[in-house]
């Protein structure tokens, strides 16, 4: 029985030896002394606008527009990242990105809600600082935050059938993002769920003679995206 116990106990111990090497041994060790990361960014959003509207529209156009408000849709967006080290816990990060989103505008007037829809085709080009924690074996959290240029592809703005679209979006946008973000390692590459907050700093609303654009003061682009990174 004694030897039992002795044979049970010294299994156990050579298990728990395996399993604290096992949870000590770092996957891709060498990887973040590297000067240059690449890879790719594969993301999901939720879009909409920011609207300021003009004053009391029930006393500035009366009969004609009572409110106006942004309805926030999905999207899609995919990038190639390249991320350059610049300390142990600093990284300087370039992702240029295409994305495909949509907005709408839903407009309250005296005889229902009318409704316009953006389709967007964005080329973004933002640059970010990239604060990391210490890494944890196979682990590590970080905070992500910087600024980015977008152009879209598929503004109405300058179309020969103005009358089409009442409302238009100016394609030139300056946005500043924040986010968080997780990093893991595998033996083969590292995997980074990502999320992010934008907020635009440009007013968007091409002028247009027309009830619907003299309802809106401004508007700006809002987002949120969950991104998922391969390197």
């Amino acid at each position: 029985m004694l030897m039992v116990l002795l044979l049970a106990g010294q299994a156990q111990a050579q298990q728990r030896r395996r399993s604290q090497k096992a949870v000590k041994t770092e996957n891709m060790p060498k990887y973040d002394r590297r000067k240059f990361h690449f890879g790719i960014n594969l993301g999901i959003s939720h879009a909409g606008l920011a609207i300021r509207p003009r004053g009391d529209l029930r006393e500035l156009l009366p009969d004609t527009v009572y409110g106006v408000r942004s309805v926030w849709q999905p999207g899609f967006s995919m990038g190639i990242e390249s991320n350059m080290r610049l300390t142990e816990l600093l990284d300087l990060r370039f992702t240029p990105t295409l994305t495909l989103a949509s907005r709408y505008l839903e407009f309250d007037r005296p005889s229902g809600i009318d409704v316009f829809q953006f389709e967007s085709t964005l080329a973004e080009f933002p640059v970010y600082i990239k604060f990391k924690s210490v890494r944890l074996t196979n682990f590590r959290m970080y905070l992500i935050g910087g600024f980015k240029y977008t152009f879209d592809m598929a503004s109405k703005v300058g179309a020969e059938d103005g009358a089409s679209y009442p409302i238009k979006l100016r394609p030139h946008d300056l946005i500043t993002e924040a986010g968080i973000g997780m990093d893991f390692y595998t033996p083969f590459f590292k995997f980074s769920p990502q999320l992010k907050v934008s907020w635009g700093l440009l007013d968007l609303n091409y002028p247009e003679s027309n009830f619907y654009n003299q309802s809106i003061d401004a508007m700006r682009t809002r987002a949120v995206y969950i991104s998922f990174l391969f390197e």
